[in-house]
């Protein structure tokens, strides 16, 4: 009797023992799985947060790029005659900006930081496009405008500007030699200052179509 009690108490024993084991065991977080589903959730909406804003970010580069349609039709006189042309729009490697050109002239690099829109069936009249530095000094620009115009001719004159955005506190001097007339604009926009130089005549006179094809130019 003695005999059968103490056994039953040794399997008693072992098998509470088996049982703390399985609890312990089955109380410890899966190894093989480091991630939980609450965690991966978690995760989830976090990346789901993200993505708007990344959309926001891409709705704003969108709205900084300048899309230009390929054509605009422009108005301009010619020798006291009206026109009205459809220009094509150009992108010019050289200083990198673009701007509409009428069928008549053509757009060509000049130097690495100069460029000329011509007549094409008289190339000397011509209007030379550069582009300066925003942070330009502006007196010593008109200074040397002058100068290479009075080079020309001593009887510099100051040209009368328009009412136009495009001329706003812009400086501008021509001369006249003969036929010929030349004419030197500074255009002192802060995104996009402008020096050009119009080389035409009076026979011919061009100033107003390459001034309504300056007003183009745009980055």
């Amino acid at each position: 009797m003695k005999m059968r009690l103490r056994l039953f108490m040794m399997l008693l024993s072992v098998s509470m023992a088996l049982f703390g084991c399985g609890a312990s065991e089955s109380s410890q977080p899966a190894k093989d799985n480091p991630s939980s589903p609450a965690d991966q959730s978690s995760k989830e909406n976090s990346d789901d947060k993200k993505e708007p804003v990344q959309q926001d970010v891409d709705d704003m580069k969108k709205e900084d790029s300048v899309i230009r349609i390929l054509e605009q039709n422009l108005q301009y006189t010619v020798n006291g005659q009206e026109k009205e042309n459809t220009a094509f729009l150009k992108f010019n490697d050289n200083q990198k900006y673009s701007m509409y050109v009428l069928p008549e002239y053509e757009l060509s690099a000049e130097e690495p930081n100069k460029d000329v829109l011509f007549l094409s069936e008289d190339d000397s009249i011509f209007m030379r496009i550069e582009l300066l530095p925003q942070n330009s000094n502006w007196d010593t620009i008109e200074a040397d405008a002058k100068t290479q115009l009075e080079s020309i001719s001593k009887n510099v004159k100051t040209v009368s500007l328009p009412e136009d955005p495009f001329f706003k506190e812009a400086w501008a001097m021509e001369v006249s030699n003969g036929d010929e007339m030349i004419s030197s604009y500074l255009i002192k926009d802060s995104e996009l200052p402008l020096k050009l130089m119009i080389f035409t005549k009076k026979s011919k006179n061009h100033l107003d179509p390459f001034i309504e094809m300056a007003k183009t130019i745009g980055k």
